[in-house]
Protein backbone atom coordinates (compact mmCIF):
# COMPACT_ATOMS: atom_id res chain seq x y z
CA UNK A 1 0.00 0.00 0.00
CA UNK A 2 2.32 2.65 0.82
CA UNK A 3 4.97 1.93 -2.06
CA UNK A 4 2.02 2.61 -4.52
CA UNK A 5 0.90 5.78 -2.64
CA UNK A 6 4.69 6.56 -2.96
CA UNK A 7 5.14 10.06 -5.09
CA UNK A 8 7.45 10.23 -7.81
CA UNK A 9 8.38 13.35 -10.30
CA UNK A 10 6.79 10.80 -13.26
CA UNK A 11 3.93 10.18 -11.31
CA UNK A 12 2.90 13.87 -10.41
CA UNK A 13 3.35 14.50 -14.66
CA UNK A 14 0.68 11.86 -15.35
CA UNK A 15 -1.46 13.20 -12.60
CA UNK A 16 -0.99 16.82 -13.95
CA UNK A 17 -1.49 15.70 -18.35
CA UNK A 18 -4.80 13.82 -16.96
CA UNK A 19 -6.61 16.89 -14.75
CA UNK A 20 -5.61 18.70 -18.00
CA UNK A 21 -7.21 16.28 -20.30
CA UNK A 22 -10.42 16.55 -17.80
CA UNK A 23 -10.80 20.08 -17.88
CA UNK A 24 -10.52 19.99 -21.41
CA UNK A 25 -13.61 17.75 -21.54
CA UNK A 26 -15.27 20.34 -19.47
CA UNK A 27 -14.05 23.14 -22.35
CA UNK A 28 -15.43 20.90 -25.00
CA UNK A 29 -18.73 20.48 -23.05
CA UNK A 30 -19.30 24.24 -22.82
CA UNK A 31 -18.08 24.84 -26.64
CA UNK A 32 -21.17 21.91 -27.27
CA UNK A 33 -23.37 23.57 -24.98
CA UNK A 34 -22.72 26.45 -26.69
CA UNK A 35 -23.88 25.42 -30.02
CA UNK A 36 -26.72 23.71 -28.70
CA UNK A 37 -28.23 26.73 -26.99
CA UNK A 38 -27.13 28.40 -30.61
CA UNK A 39 -29.09 25.78 -32.29
CA UNK A 40 -32.40 25.76 -30.78
CA UNK A 41 -35.17 28.39 -31.93
CA UNK A 42 -37.28 27.07 -28.44
CA UNK A 43 -34.71 29.63 -25.65
CA UNK A 44 -36.95 28.62 -23.19
CA UNK A 45 -36.40 24.83 -22.80
CA UNK A 46 -32.92 25.40 -21.64
CA UNK A 47 -34.56 26.65 -18.40
CA UNK A 48 -34.92 23.09 -17.30
CA UNK A 49 -32.71 22.35 -14.30
CA UNK A 50 -31.26 19.40 -16.18
CA UNK A 51 -29.69 21.90 -18.78
CA UNK A 52 -28.63 24.53 -17.13
CA UNK A 53 -28.31 22.66 -13.29
CA UNK A 54 -28.68 26.18 -11.63
CA UNK A 55 -26.47 28.49 -12.87
CA UNK A 56 -28.83 30.47 -15.20
CA UNK A 57 -30.09 33.70 -12.55
CA UNK A 58 -33.23 35.25 -12.91
CA UNK A 59 -34.82 38.58 -11.92
CA UNK A 60 -37.47 37.35 -9.89
CA UNK A 61 -36.24 36.82 -6.57
CA UNK A 62 -35.87 33.59 -4.60
CA UNK A 63 -35.67 32.57 -0.81
CA UNK A 64 -31.76 31.95 0.50
CA UNK A 65 -32.85 28.15 0.41
CA UNK A 66 -33.61 28.15 -2.94
CA UNK A 67 -30.55 29.81 -4.07
CA UNK A 68 -28.92 27.41 -1.99
CA UNK A 69 -30.62 24.29 -3.46
CA UNK A 70 -29.90 24.97 -7.00
CA UNK A 71 -26.17 25.44 -5.87
CA UNK A 72 -25.49 22.55 -4.09
CA UNK A 73 -27.64 19.65 -5.29
CA UNK A 74 -26.69 18.91 -9.09
CA UNK A 75 -22.98 19.10 -8.18
CA UNK A 76 -23.68 16.75 -4.95
CA UNK A 77 -25.32 14.49 -7.61
CA UNK A 78 -22.61 14.34 -9.57
CA UNK A 79 -19.88 14.04 -7.34
CA UNK A 80 -21.43 11.11 -5.47
CA UNK A 81 -22.14 9.47 -8.94
CA UNK A 82 -18.56 9.79 -9.83
CA UNK A 83 -17.90 7.96 -6.21
CA UNK A 84 -20.18 5.26 -7.00
CA UNK A 85 -19.01 4.57 -10.43
CA UNK A 86 -15.77 4.65 -9.09
CA UNK A 87 -16.71 1.21 -7.61
CA UNK A 88 -16.95 -0.15 -11.30
CA UNK A 89 -14.34 -1.11 -13.48
CA UNK A 90 -15.56 -0.34 -16.85
CA UNK A 91 -17.55 3.08 -15.77
CA UNK A 92 -14.45 5.63 -17.29
CA UNK A 93 -16.35 6.71 -19.91
CA UNK A 94 -19.34 7.08 -17.78
CA UNK A 95 -16.88 9.31 -15.70
CA UNK A 96 -15.86 11.28 -18.12
CA UNK A 97 -18.97 12.14 -20.15
CA UNK A 98 -20.30 13.75 -16.33
CA UNK A 99 -17.62 16.50 -17.09
CA UNK A 100 -18.57 17.00 -20.70
CA UNK A 101 -22.44 17.09 -19.27
CA UNK A 102 -21.40 19.51 -16.38
CA UNK A 103 -19.65 21.51 -19.12
CA UNK A 104 -22.59 21.77 -21.40
CA UNK A 105 -24.84 22.86 -19.03
CA UNK A 106 -22.41 25.34 -18.02
CA UNK A 107 -21.73 26.56 -21.84
CA UNK A 108 -25.87 26.54 -22.27
CA UNK A 109 -26.17 28.79 -18.78
CA UNK A 110 -23.43 31.57 -20.58
CA UNK A 111 -25.43 31.88 -23.81
CA UNK A 112 -28.73 31.97 -22.22
CA UNK A 113 -27.41 34.56 -20.08
CA UNK A 114 -25.52 36.86 -22.67
CA UNK A 115 -28.90 36.04 -25.23
CA UNK A 116 -31.10 37.23 -22.92
CA UNK A 117 -28.90 40.51 -21.06
CA UNK A 118 -26.94 41.57 -24.33
CA UNK A 119 -23.69 42.77 -23.52
CA UNK A 120 -24.67 43.19 -20.00
CA UNK A 121 -24.48 39.30 -19.71
CA UNK A 122 -21.29 38.69 -20.16
CA UNK A 123 -20.60 41.00 -16.83
CA UNK A 124 -23.75 38.84 -15.59
CA UNK A 125 -21.53 35.27 -16.17
CA UNK A 126 -18.55 36.90 -15.28
CA UNK A 127 -19.89 37.59 -11.43
CA UNK A 128 -22.53 35.42 -11.15
CA UNK A 129 -21.93 31.95 -12.91
CA UNK A 130 -18.48 31.80 -12.94
CA UNK A 131 -17.13 31.71 -9.71
CA UNK A 132 -19.90 29.11 -8.29
CA UNK A 133 -19.03 26.90 -11.87
CA UNK A 134 -15.28 27.38 -11.79
CA UNK A 135 -14.91 25.84 -7.63
CA UNK A 136 -17.81 23.00 -8.88
CA UNK A 137 -15.45 22.01 -11.77
CA UNK A 138 -12.45 22.10 -10.29
CA UNK A 139 -14.21 19.81 -7.51
CA UNK A 140 -15.55 17.22 -10.44
CA UNK A 141 -12.66 17.21 -12.33
CA UNK A 142 -10.98 16.04 -8.95
CA UNK A 143 -13.83 13.77 -8.62
CA UNK A 144 -14.03 11.99 -11.71
CA UNK A 145 -10.06 11.35 -12.07
CA UNK A 146 -10.16 9.89 -8.17
CA UNK A 147 -12.74 7.54 -9.92
CA UNK A 148 -10.96 6.94 -12.75
CA UNK A 149 -7.48 5.94 -10.60
CA UNK A 150 -9.58 4.02 -8.07
CA UNK A 151 -11.50 2.33 -11.28
CA UNK A 152 -8.56 1.21 -12.23
CA UNK A 153 -7.44 0.11 -9.10
CA UNK A 154 -10.59 -2.38 -9.18
CA UNK A 155 -9.59 -3.45 -12.97
CA UNK A 156 -5.72 -4.90 -11.02
CA UNK A 157 -8.01 -6.16 -8.17
CA UNK A 158 -10.41 -8.42 -10.25
CA UNK A 159 -7.22 -9.47 -12.04
CA UNK A 160 -5.49 -10.78 -8.79
CA UNK A 161 -3.06 -7.94 -9.47
CA UNK A 162 -3.80 -6.15 -5.58
CA UNK A 163 -4.42 -8.20 -2.61
CA UNK A 164 -7.51 -7.91 -0.81
CA UNK A 165 -5.83 -6.84 2.10
CA UNK A 166 -4.49 -3.51 0.91
CA UNK A 167 -7.87 -2.89 -0.36
CA UNK A 168 -9.38 -1.99 2.53
CA UNK A 169 -7.22 1.46 3.63
CA UNK A 170 -7.23 2.23 -0.13
CA UNK A 171 -11.17 2.37 0.31
CA UNK A 172 -10.95 4.30 3.87
CA UNK A 173 -8.94 6.99 1.95
CA UNK A 174 -11.14 6.87 -1.18
CA UNK A 175 -14.07 7.79 1.29
CA UNK A 176 -11.68 10.30 2.49
CA UNK A 177 -11.29 12.28 -0.58
CA UNK A 178 -15.04 12.36 -1.79
CA UNK A 179 -15.98 13.94 1.59
CA UNK A 180 -13.23 16.58 1.83
CA UNK A 181 -14.64 17.06 -2.00
CA UNK A 182 -18.42 17.40 -0.94
CA UNK A 183 -16.94 20.19 1.78
CA UNK A 184 -15.48 22.54 -1.04
CA UNK A 185 -19.17 21.77 -3.01
CA UNK A 186 -20.98 23.10 0.27
CA UNK A 187 -19.06 26.23 0.10
CA UNK A 188 -19.05 26.93 -3.46
CA UNK A 189 -22.61 26.71 -2.57
CA UNK A 190 -22.77 29.32 0.24
CA UNK A 191 -20.15 31.46 -2.05
CA UNK A 192 -23.26 31.45 -4.50
CA UNK A 193 -25.84 32.53 -2.29
CA UNK A 194 -23.90 35.30 -1.09
CA UNK A 195 -22.96 36.52 -4.85
CA UNK A 196 -26.36 35.72 -5.67
CA UNK A 197 -27.87 38.06 -2.71
CA UNK A 198 -25.41 40.79 -3.59
CA UNK A 199 -25.96 41.32 -7.13
CA UNK A 200 -28.94 40.43 -8.74
CA UNK A 201 -30.34 43.92 -7.29
CA UNK A 202 -27.55 45.18 -9.03
CA UNK A 203 -27.18 43.44 -12.27
CA UNK A 204 -30.18 41.48 -13.10
CA UNK A 205 -32.84 44.58 -12.59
Amino acid sequence: MYNRERNYPEDNLGRTKITSLLFAVIIAGVLFGTMVYCGRDNKDIFLNEALCNGFIKQTHSRSIIDVFYRAISWTSLLVILQCFLGFCAISQPAEIFILFYRGMTLGISIAYTYGIYGTKGFVVSLFMILPHALITSVVLVYSAREALRFSNIYVCYLSNNISERTEEPEIKLYFVRFAVLMIFTFLSAVVDCVVTYLLTGILLM
